[in-house]
């Protein structure tokens, strides 16, 4: 069992390597281009939301990730019906999210004096575009929320080799939408819909060919398919991966609001050339660990505790030295890479990528955590010291952010993680693998 449980997961981490090599490839060919085409203010918005649709990833309320585990649970006892109902019941309560959180935005539109606000400091005379882009923006998230559901079903189904297909088509399509508008001088609210809206157009197929492909609602009825217990369940399970995610937005994914609120839209511009550079390595690390969550899940659900612990060491080792091969070179070479790539003389700050560098070693190490973790359904206990990690570092953020620029927010970060979550995540180790003989 465990070396086909590996191979599915080598198979998943194949997959989405594809996937991300086509994301990398839409990164490092178009923020050169939008960078010499659109104005810095612009550029910067269009940095800034691209960021923030996976800074909310919270806005299913959680429901993904508890799909995510019972359909592990549902598959390694065989049990099809169980399967379905998380499934369909998963898609009622997204929907009806959605539908919230739509209401929700016309609300604040209609009743706000400048919704702009929300974007940070934007000039009068781009005022009018990029609220088309927030709204723009607001409605694809909306659909984004049941459409990405399918991810978390084909990662509990052990499918995630679906997702990398996902990602490498969006991706295609974004290599030819983006600088078809930049040469056109296309409006903002056009760029978002040429790189989200590939997402969300992507993971719609996606939808409809795997849950057709896999025949997953074969022989039910709708109200076989909704189950109000399984809604209550996930809505309950749910709201702790909620307050979890929520904590871990505002702690790790929150630097383009804060950074646009403080210093503007340009310097957030500049800060997320650098940034992306080194999500390179998180990227490679995140498509390797893709796989890894529902093979925990399956581990531990069937009692196999020698290869969970064997697993979770290795991949530990692997993720920290990887990452620390790879921040090391590119902080030592940024220069040189940002010129190049930029084609204009362009020298971030040494200590922003010192910072950056630190900051991808820890996350490395945090990642291979918090999968096992969520494998393992260790939530609960996690949240409180995610609350803690969360609210310390958008706090230091904001305080910091003044003084030493984009720097101030990675570095509070560091800070926040070093001293909350380093000895929380030592804490859990501890509870669990005492507890579990």
């Amino acid at each position: 069992m465990a070396d086909a449980r590996l191979l599915r997961v080598i198979a998943t981490a194949g997959a989405s390597y594809v996937g991300r090599f086509g994301a990398g490839l839409v990164i490092l060919l178009t923020v050169p281009m939008a960078r010499r085409t659109l104005d810095s203010e612009l550029f910067g918005a269009w940095m800034m939301l691209t960021a923030l649709l996976g800074f909310f990833a919270f806005a299913d309320l959680g429901v993904g990730n508890g799909v995510l585990n019972r359909v592990t649970q549902a598959r390694a006892s065989n049990d099809h019906k169980r399967m379905q109902q998380v499934i369909g019941s998963g898609y009622v309560c997204t929907i009806s999210v959605a539908v919230l959180l739509l209401l929700a935005w016309c609300a604040f539109v209609g009743f706000s004096a400048n919704p702009v606000v929300v974007a940070g400091r934007i000039s009068a005379a781009h005022h009018a575009e990029v609220l088309a882009a927030l709204d723009t923006f607001a409605v694809l998230l909306v659909i984004n929320i049941p459409a990405s559901l399918v991810q978390k079903a084909q990662l509990g189904a052990q499918h995630g080799h679906w997702i990398g297909i996902t990602q490498l088509v969006s991706a295609a399509v974004s290599l030819v939408a983006v600088p078809t508008i930049l040469h056109f001088n296309g409006p903002l609210f056009a760029l978002i819909f040429a790189t989200l809206g590939a997402q969300v157009a992507a993971n719609v197929g996606s939808t409809i060919l795997w849950l057709r492909r896999n025949r997953v609602f074969r022989d039910t009825t709708l109200r076989q398919l909704v189950d109000a217990t399984t809604v209550v369940q996930l809505l309950r399970t749910g709201s702790q991966f909620f307050a979890l995610q929520l904590a871990v937005a505002f702690a790790f994914q929150s630097d383009a609001i804060v950074i646009t609120q403080r210093i503007g839209q340009s310097a957030y511009g500049d800060f997320s050339i650098v940034q992306k550079l080194f999500l390179f390595v998180s990227m490679i690390l995140s498509s390797a660990l893709l796989g890894l969550w529902p093979a925990f899940g399956d581990a531990i659900a069937r009692g196999d505790r020698k290869w969970a612990q064997r697993v979770l060491v290795r991949s530990l080792l692997v993720a920290g030295a990887f990452a620390s091969c790879a921040a090391f070179a590119l902080a030592s070479s940024m220069e040189w890479i940002t010129t190049h790539w930029l084609q204009s003389a362009f020298a971030p700050p040494l200590s922003l990528c010192v910072a950056l560098g630190v900051w991808t070693v820890m996350d490395a190490l945090g990642a291979v955590s918090g999968v096992f973790m969520n494998g393992a359904n260790l939530v609960r206990i996690q949240i409180l010291f995610a609350v803690a990690m969360g609210a310390i570092a958008f706090a230091g953020k904001w305080f910091l952010t003044p003084v030493y620029g984009a720097t101030g927010a990675v570095v509070a970060t560091i800070l926040a993680y070093g001293l909350v979550s380093v000895p929380g995540q030592i804490y859990i180790y501890r509870k669990f693998f005492a507890t579990w003989k």
